[in-house]
């Protein structure tokens, strides 16, 4: 059962369910999100989950080999890689969750429209540390079932929210990470004003991660006083790669 969904939301869920199943066996450890952001916090750097994403809807397109792309995120200082695996509106593949997690020692975020118990399988048999669960594309009971269904793998999720009442049900489900999107997943615009009030009312037992929209160190240090422990950084990377240095 898919709850409130209209538009391409409603299109990129129909397809996940029929994503097949991946026959591989995983053969790498599972790398604690959760631990390297305490990690790096503790060094007094900034934790950047440094996103591999081709296409979005949104009008976002870009071309980088992604063994290049991941070596350099991690050479740099990248806490973790986010993988775009949706194929029809991300230009994204579980081949490029393969070929990343493969190539750098630091943990890979399946980041996808997650809905069903084999998506979460694929994830790890392809080699993730985490998955993403998009409050707003599930129901509550199949929140928490996913969220369960990953911690069998040791796979802790990223729960990404929107707003208020979306914090309450990640809260309830019993999520350990938590990332506020600043886009509007139907109208793609930001609105990191909403980010900073949603971030504000997050416990402190709680991974922060502030996720979209984010260019410079400024706003990195601004989301910071609002307790974002981590930055989920995608499009101005893509495009630069090299700004993750000025950026941790």
């Amino acid at each position: 059962m898919v709850r409130f969904l209209t538009g391409w939301l409603k299109d990129v869920v129909n397809n996940a369910y029929s994503r097949p199943y991946v026959h591989k066996i995983r053969d790498k450890p599972v790398f604690s999100l959760i631990d390297a952001i305490r990690k790096v916090k503790e060094e007094n750097k900034n934790p950047i989950i440094a996103e591999y994403k081709r296409a979005s809807p949104s009008g976002f397109s870009a071309d980088r080999d992604p063994i290049e792309y991941a070596k350099e995120m991690e050479r740099s200082g990248a806490v973790g890689i986010s993988v775009l695996t949706e194929d029809k509106f991300f230009s994204g593949s579980y081949d490029y969750l393969f070929i990343i997690s493969h190539t750098v020692k630091i943990p890979v975020l399946m980041k996808d429209f997650v809905v069903t118990e084999r998506q979460i399988d694929n994830a790890y048999n392809l080699g993730a540390d985490s998955i993403l669960l998009i409050v707003r594309i599930l129901t509550e009971r199949e929140l928490e079932s996913l969220i369960l269904y990953a911690r069998s793998y040791r796979l802790e999720p990223l729960v990404e929210i929107f707003d208020e009442n979306e914090l309450e049900i990640a809260l309830n489900a019993g999520a350990k990470i938590i990332g506020v999107n600043s886009r509007d997943l139907l109208t793609f615009a930001i609105d990191q004003e909403r980010v900073k009030r949603v971030l504000r009312k997050i416990p402190s037992n709680v991974i922060r991660v502030a996720e979209s929209g984010i260019t410079s160190k400024e706003q990195i240090e601004e989301l910071k006083k609002y307790g974002a422990d981590a930055f989920l950084i995608g499009s101005s990377l893509m495009k630069e790669p090299s700004k993750i240095k000025e950026l941790i």
